[in-house]
């Protein structure tokens, strides 16, 4: 009697690096130190204490993903062309969202979706990793959406393919990774970095056309 089993419904993550983190460091940078005081206080529903973050700042939102200024256009040239090797249809995205996270001083964030509204959901979460030192700061957590039920069911994995209801990433400066809105994922707090700070550029991505699937309202 042959006897196997088959692991279904993947999750899948994308991993790359953008071209240039320098060149965003030179234009993001300045646009931190010029708003980042009146970023003192988490947005309303955020559970995590003193992260600083533009995520409710319209203002800076529109800096960062105007293609007519020079921060919006190199953001956007160069997350494209990340973006666009995960892709193999040919496919429309839109950028929903935009905003900076800096962590200095043992701040976290608590476990979230990008999801966005029922009626204009996101479909993929993306954040670069503009300063990022995996030796000091706290690596991106992914939790696993089925893990309650897996315990409920006393579903068995092997250590081979499942060794915790979490995954912390291992990534590097530059790099960029995108998965699906839905993931939850979390900041566990570390070590206080002052003068090197925890710094992330979160967008949010709605797929409005590819390739065969049609996704657009008038469609």
């Amino acid at each position: 009697m042959n006897r196997y089993r088959t692991p279904l419904f993947p999750i899948s993550l994308y991993h790359s690096c953008i071209s240039d983190n320098n060149k965003i460091k030179e234009l993001v940078y300045p646009l931190i130190e010029k708003y980042n005081q009146r970023h003192t206080n988490p947005p309303e529903g955020w559970f995590t204490n003193k992260l600083q973050t533009s995520f409710d700042d319209e203002e800076v939102k529109k800096i960062m993903m105007d293609t007519d200024n020079k921060i919006g256009k190199e953001l956007n040239r160069q997350y494209s062309d990340v973006v666009r090797t995960f892709f193999d249809i040919p496919f429309e995205v839109q950028i929903n969202d935009m905003w900076y996270n800096v962590y200095e001083n043992g701040e976290y964030q608590e476990a979230h979706t990008h999801f966005g509204a029922y009626n204009n959901p996101n479909h993929y979460a993306c954040v670069h990793f503009l300063n990022f030192d995996p030796k000091v700061h706290a690596p991106l957590c992914v939790l696993d959406p089925l893990r309650h039920l897996r315990i409920s069911s006393f579903e068995y994995f092997n250590d081979t393919e499942y060794k915790d209801d979490h995954n912390f990433l291992n990534v590097k400066e530059g790099d960029l990774l995108m998965f699906p809105a839905y993931l939850e994922h979390e900041v566990r707090p570390s070590p206080p970095t002052p003068g090197n700070p925890r710094i992330t550029i979160s967008f949010n991505l709605k797929v409005v056309d590819a390739g065969e699937h049609l996704l657009k309202d008038d469609k």
